[in-house]
């Protein structure tokens, strides 16, 4: 996607780039989601076997 302004794109570009931006964005919080879930499940467990 070519760099310039958002003055100078039209609401077209405004919105493909919006979509990038949120497929993004989304694809970060899954992932991120995930780690924190697996290292949740980490925790857990360390705290089960030392009880």
């Amino acid at each position: 996607m070519e760099r310039k302004p958002f003055e100078s794109m039209s609401l077209e570009e405004l919105w493909r780039l919006h979509t990038v931006v949120n497929d993004i964005l989304a694809a970060r919080l899954v992932a991120k989601k995930e780690e924190l879930e697996r290292r949740l499940e980490l925790l857990n467990r360390e705290h089960k076997s030392s009880n």
